[in-house]
């Protein structure tokens, strides 16, 4: 016969039988910090005692640990006044001035601790420092407090597989596992160093700071700091509550956005601001039953893991694994090493199989004992829709040139290929090439590809072709040398090298000079200057407000051609746009953006359809732009030119050989304005007449508005032509115009 007793927190509850013994406790919450906090000094303030104080961790890993005079006696009046006086610590050991050990604090009793040297760097004391902490519940923590190197990325990656090593040799397998501290990562994606984690770490979910920036650098511009836990202690993870706020992805603390004050007391405003970097918090609600002498002991064990497969987008799948341990089991899946939300079933279905879909699986699965981690299975998805991997690029050509039109597509084949001209199909043009002979001005206009398999199709970036009737030739260029050569490349001009015209910054911009296009220029190394311009918007905002303007004008010439040299740094923008006006107020985007890397390279824009001819109020600009409206990505972001690099306000953007083409217009009789057939519809298209003075350029452009700064040019021809467009989806009305070309 059983006995059953009702129990409140903390009582004992037995089964006579000698079978089963369980102690019953109020669940705990541990809530485990991250704290790189001391100042300049590489010692801990009362700034960064006070941010201790406010947000009351149970457990701290900190780095470059000094205080007083570093003594026992000094330690332990650093805990007292922040924490407590039932609050312990290890510090690894201190060697002498200038150490700047890890260590940890501790509201529960540190059963074991130590330090690992790093064997990528040479400091003795700035190992890894850890700790087996006695909380209370079922399972062992250790916890482990890291400061990763500045150097490089591939140090740090070296950093993390001997970590890694270290930890695996060290600790129990099914223990609970936290790594904690500065990484100094430049991006949540580094590799290898987070990948290294990945495999055996969670940072899923992200915590931030209230607003959505999980940054924790002193900035706020790079994810240096980390509470990591291992797969099987994330099954406890919980949110950070605050007397006015519940975080559920955990918190990074910053006092200059925290409000109110009040909930983090004796906190100020400028706490943060002192200190190298943000508090990182997470908190984790351990089970309150600790359960002795029980044959359910068994940890989780996987004896059927996930197999791979292949199959075909809108089809079904399934991966699932078959399981065995002491109950209840937990399951999460991971897709490319990210938690996949609401995957907590023994399999995860697709129904149906997308594309984004393809790729690496696992699962991971707990119970009270501990946790196994499956091996990967990979979803491969055929039928790749086609991808543009590099479209046409605009050209500009004398009469009588030969253009070719090219394009790389990647995607499940067979590829079929058709090339526009304004939108409309040009017979016979179906190859990865289009080439036309002997051009001619009514060649010119914008060109495109659509390729097309069996999983759907992608038309790539407009391509403008411009044809000139003559020659073109400089009406203004900067090189930004020194009027005088002075054998310096800091010192430079924004005065025109050739012709005549204005150079300017945009709003809040600055600039200086530096080295230049040794390529391009004739000056060659020792006085060859660019402008090097920089303090671009922050992240998220001003998108194409900042960069430089050039003011020429076009009086007497057609046929207008953009050329420059440009680079970013590694930290500056990737993408940019050339922008034009006709007014001298209202600017319009070139239609393709221009991309930077970190050295020189060349871009050319063609303005010849764009009705800036003739014209002593034209001005381009070149602006920092989003990688969204660049490459219509939903990223609305500023994007690094640096491969592994995090934009940043003080990136640079730097100019050379800066220069404006045109050729002479030829006296004659101004065409006459352009008269338009009546629209015909048929056969799946529209299509009208242009007429006017015949062998003269006009322009076709189109709106949806009227609103004058939205009509778009759509095509360009030598009159008597028939334009011709596909309808596509899109409003419910549109507005057709033809203007000179001249």
């Amino acid at each position: 016969m059983h006995h059953l007793l009702k129990l409140k927190a903390r009582a004992v509850f037995c089964l006579v039988m000698g079978y089963l013994a369980i102690t019953a406790q109020a669940a705990q919450d541990i809530r485990i910090m991250a704290a790189n906090l001391n100042g300049t000094t590489q010692s801990y303030q009362p700034f960064a005692l006070r941010i201790l104080q406010g947000l009351k961790p149970d457990v701290v890993c900190l780095q470059e640990f000094n205080y007083g005079g570093n003594a026992a006696a000094d330690f332990r009046s650093m805990l007292d006044t922040c924490l407590g006086t039932n609050y312990v610590y290890y510090r690894e050991p201190f060697n002498g001035s200038g150490d700047i050990p890890n260590g940890i604090i501790s509201r529960f009793p540190i059963l074991a601790a130590g330090s690992w040297a790093d064997t990528v760097q040479s400091s003795p004391n700035r190992g890894f420092a850890w700790a087996q902490i006695g909380v209370p519940g079922t399972n062992a923590l250790y916890v482990v407090s890291v400061h990763l190197l500045t150097s490089s990325a591939a140090n740090r990656g070296a950093e993390a597989a001997n970590l890694q090593a270290l930890i695996q040799a060290n600790f129990p397998t099914n223990a609970w596992v936290v790594v904690a501290g500065d990484f100094n990562t430049d991006s949540r994606t580094e590799s290898p160093t987070m990948s290294t984690f990945a495999s055996y770490l969670s940072d899923n979910p992200i915590p931030d700071d209230g607003y959505g920036n999980s940054f924790t650098s002193g900035g706020r511009n790079h994810p240096h700091d980390y509470v990591l836990p291992s797969f099987n202690f994330t099954n406890v993870e919980t949110a950070s509550v605050l007397p006015s706020h519940a975080f559920p992805n955990g918190l990074v603390f910053d006092s200059t956005v925290y409000t109110p004050l009040s909930d983090v007391t004796p906190v100020q405003a400028t706490d943060s601001t002192n200190a190298q970097h943000m508090a990182v918090i997470k908190d984790f609600l351990i089970p309150g039953t600790a359960i002795t002498n029980s044959p359910s002991t068994n940890p989780p064990v996987i004896s059927i893991p996930p197999q791979s497969q292949t199959v075909s987008p809108g089809s079904n799948a399934t991966l699932s694994v078959t399981a065995s341990g002491a109950a209840p089991l937990a399951f999460q899946w991971y897709f490319n090493a990210a938690a996949l939300a609401g995957a907590t079933n023994s399999s995860v279905n697709f129904t149906p199989v997308a594309l984004t879909n393809a790729g690496a699986y696992y699962l991971v699965v707990t119970n009270i004992v501990g946790g196994v981690t499956s091996a990967p299975a990979v979803l491969t998805v055929s039928n790749f829709a086609p991808v543009i991997i590099a479209g046409p690029q605009s050209q500009t050509l004398s009469a009588g040139a030969t253009a070719t039109f090219t394009v790389t597509a990647g995607g499940t084949g067979p590829l079929r290929y058709q090339w526009l001209l304004a939108g409309a199909p040009i017979a016979g043009a179906s190859g990865t090439t289009y080439s036309l002979s002997n051009v001619q001005t009514n060649n010119s206009g914008s060109y495109a590809v659509v390729v097309t398999n069996v999983a759907g199709s992608v038309t790539s970036s407009v391509a403008i072709l411009s044809v000139l009737s003559t020659n073109p030739t400089v009406i203004a260029q900067w090189n930004f040398n020194s009027v005088t050569p002075d054998n310096s490349t800091s010192t430079g001009s924004t005065a025109p090298s050739t012709g005549s015209g204005t150079a300017s910054l945009l709003a809040g911009n600055a600039a200086s000079f530096a080295t230049g296009d040794t390529t391009l220029d004739p000056a060659g190394l020792t006085d060859n200057s660019g402008w090097n311009t920089t303090t671009y918007p922050v992240q998220g905002t001003g998108n194409k407000t900042r960069g430089v303007q050039f003011a020429v004008s076009t009086a007497g010439k057609q046929n207008i051609l953009v050329s420059w040299s440009s680079q970013s740094s590694n930290t500056g923008s990737k993408y940019g746009r050339l922008q034009y006006t006709t007014n001298g107020t209202d600017y319009y985007d070139y239609p393709v953006a221009f991309t930077n890397g970190t050295s020189y390279t060349p871009k050319t824009n063609s303005l010849a359809a764009a009705g800036v001819n003739n014209n002593p109020s034209f001005a381009i600009r070149l602006v920092a732009e989003f990688e969204g409206t660049a490459l219509g990505t939903a990223n609305n972001n500023y994007v690094a030119a640096g491969a592994t690099s995090t934009y940043g306000t003080a990136g640079t953007m730097r100019y050379d050989m800066v220069t404006i083409y045109g050729t002479s217009i030829i006296a004659n009789t101004p065409p006459a304005a352009p008269i338009l057939g009546a629209v015909v519809l048929g056969a799946g298209q529209l299509q009208f007449t242009v007429s006017g003075t015949s062998g003269s350029s006009y322009v076709v452009q189109a709106t949806t508005n009227l609103v004058r700064a939205s009509w778009v040019s759509l095509f360009t021809n030598a009159a008597p032509f028939t334009f011709k467009e596909v309808p596509v989806a899109g409003p419910a009305q549109k507005f057709y115009r033809a203007v000179t070309g001249q």
